[in-house]
């Protein structure tokens, strides 16, 4: 199936489900949103993501609490 109609159907459940007021369900849908949404960006900008995250995670965690 293609990735947009998938997104719009995926964010369809979600928004019903929100309406709804299924909270649990909402968020499930929602992180599959996500998933679906991530798996068409470009490798590249992921994997830089991921590296920005992991350098603000080694600075938050060495500063003292």
């Amino acid at each position: 199936m293609d990735p947009q109609q998938r997104l719009k159907e995926v964010g369809a459940g979600a928004k019903r489900a929100e309406e709804q007021g299924d909270d649990g369900l909402a968020a499930a849908e929602w992180r599959r949103y996500r998933l679906i949404e991530d798996a068409t960006r470009d490798p590249d900008e992921l994997l830089a993501e991921g590296i920005a995250l992991s350098e603000l995670a080694i600075e938050l965690a060495s500063q003292p609490r």
